[in-house]
């Protein structure tokens, strides 16, 4: 008897330990299944301290209200736990309760039509009294069900197990460990393999209640719902890590195998630091207790993607840290966007190049270095050759493409240092970073030449383009500005246009 107290009451602490958890139903049919288990062995510990078969009769019909609804606790716990579609819905209730509450009803009005146990007796056979019955038909329902519905609450956990994510095989090992010994005392029991008339269940159901509590306490049972898993986890379209607060991997959705090759089910437990080791904007933000907004590119089906990474702390009721999510936030389609906004506000649209307002920002910010590291800069100024003569003979078509076929030149014929820009109309500006007067004139020459010699074919005829060039240079870095050398720029451009074009003037 001893061992049925105490293995009965370790299933009543158990029970009021889940209810403080974070109510769901799951934690419900739990606690109800450990109060099940409890008043079976309880009821039968008293049954074992009995002397008369009254006073085991009376705490037989005890044990009922416990013995009646465990089958159908294990089913609803296992119905929960995977997340069957419906759940626990009132006729799915029905359906399961209704046999054990005949089952009650049968055992507690035996004595009135004794279809539950058709004959009572003390056996004194093994030096204690223990219940003699012979099974009615109530009885022998109730044996079936009980059966069916640990049948059926195996085949759900062992279905779920099969197709389980890695972080929830061990947990859902657990319970069918737990399944599998109820299943051996009931076994034994009707059987007749063990002592005759010496029920073993109600210490093989404590000790699942056991096994359910290394569950809980090992693998956070609680904490981690498999049915909240499959049915929104896995369906995110963020890639979704979750660690513990060691920064040890927990758990990961489908996403992140597509995306983090490095992740695979081996990784469970691993130090996500060592895992993610080739991502170290990912680890950046590790190192911080929250984050968001950290873009980065990946790679997913070789196509390149851009996500936003967040890391999110968890917190249990009592504000203590459970452990942390990092998701990766698909943002393709905004950065793609972004970035058209950007292009269109920098770039010139027919030319591709830098357009006015973009251009006189990063020529600003070139002289506002040149002058802090006392280096020199030119400007190189152009205007296209009788391009308004262009346009009224050939149309602003063919205007367009001498635009596109002289910047595409340009272009490719200068530095990437430097700043190429669409001043406005047929004017042109390229700043030159860390170049001199000799250098800009003999840029400007050159571009000159290559220009000159560029065929433009427009309706098989070939449109001839020259230009004139303007430049300037820093010279007392102290007095110049973007804006004064766009002046002396200007004045070195007129003075080629006067005097000829298609040629370069240095003021």
């Amino acid at each position: 008897p001893f061992l049925l107290f105490l293995s009965g009451g370790f299933s009543l602490v158990l029970s009021l330990y889940a209810q403080s958890k974070r109510p769901s139903t799951l934690i419900h049919v739990f606690s109800l299944f450990s109060i099940a288990v409890f008043i079976y062995a309880f009821g039968y510990g008293f049954e074992f301290l009995s002397r008369t078969l009254e006073d085991i009769l009376f705490w037989s019909k005890i044990q009922y209200l416990g013995i009646s609804f465990l089958p159908g606790l294990v089913l609803s716990f296992s119905i929960c736990y995977t997340g069957r579609q419906g759940g626990l819905s009132p006729l799915r209730l029905v359906l399961i309760f209704t046999i054990p509450m005949i089952t009650l009803l049968a055992r507690l009005l035996n004595p009135y039509h004794f279809l539950f146990y058709k004959t009572v007796a003390v056996d004194l056979t093994a030096g204690m009294p223990l219940l003699n019955f012979e099974p009615g038909p109530f009885y022998l329902i109730h044996v079936c069900y009980s059966n069916i519905a640990l049948i059926f609450s195996s085949f759900l956990l062992i279905k779920f197990f099969i197709h389980a994510a890695p972080s929830y095989r061990k947990q859902t090992m657990t319970i069918l460990i737990a399944s599998s010994i109820q299943w051996i005392g009931y076994v034994i029991y009707l059987s007749g393999l063990g002592p005759e008339n010496l029920d073993i269940n109600p210490l093989l159901f404590s000790l699942s209640v056991m096994v359910y509590a290394f569950g809980i306490f090992k693998f956070s049972l609680f904490n981690l719902v498999p049915m909240a898993r499959e049915t929104v986890f896995e369906g995110m379209q963020d890639a979704i890590l979750v660690v513990d607060p060691e920064m040890r991997l927990v758990d990961y959705n489908r996403r992140c195998l597509t995306l983090l090759p490095e992740i695979h089910k081996n990784n469970i437990g691993e130090d996500i630091k060592t895992i993610l080791a080739g991502y170290p904007k990912i680890l950046k933000i590790l190192t911080m207790t929250q984050a968001t907004g950290v873009k980065i590119p990946l790679m997913e089906n070789n196509m390149p993607l851009f996500f936003q990474v967040s890391l999110l702390p968890l917190f249990d009721r009592k504000k203590r840290k459970l452990g942390s999510i990092i998701a990766l936030t698909d943002v393709t389609r905004q950065t793609k966007f972004m970035h058209e906004l950007e292009k269109m506000a920098t770039i010139d649209e027919l030319t591709g190049i830098h357009n006015r307002r973009n251009l006189m920002i990063q020529a600003e910010i070139e002289m506002s270095r040149s002058i802090r590291n006392g280096r020199p800069m030119s400007l190189i100024l152009i205007d296209l050759d009788n391009f308004k003569s262009i346009n009224d003979t050939w149309g602003h078509h063919c205007g367009d493409l001498v635009l596109k076929a002289f910047a595409r030149t340009v272009k490719h014929n200068i530095r990437e240092i430097d700043i190429f820009g669409r001043y406005g109309g047929d004017e042109f500006i390229i700043v030159l970073p860390e170049t001199d007067q000799p250098i800009a004139l003999e840029t400007a020459n050159r571009l000159c030449r290559l220009v000159a010699d560029l065929p433009v074919n427009f309706k098989k005829q070939i449109i001839k383009l020259t230009i004139s060039i303007g430049v300037s240079g820093t010279r007392d870095l102290k007095n110049q500005s973007v804006e004064t050398l766009l002046q002396y720029a200007d004045k070195a451009l007129y003075t080629a246009k006067k005097n000829g074009s298609n040629r370069v003037a240095y003021n």
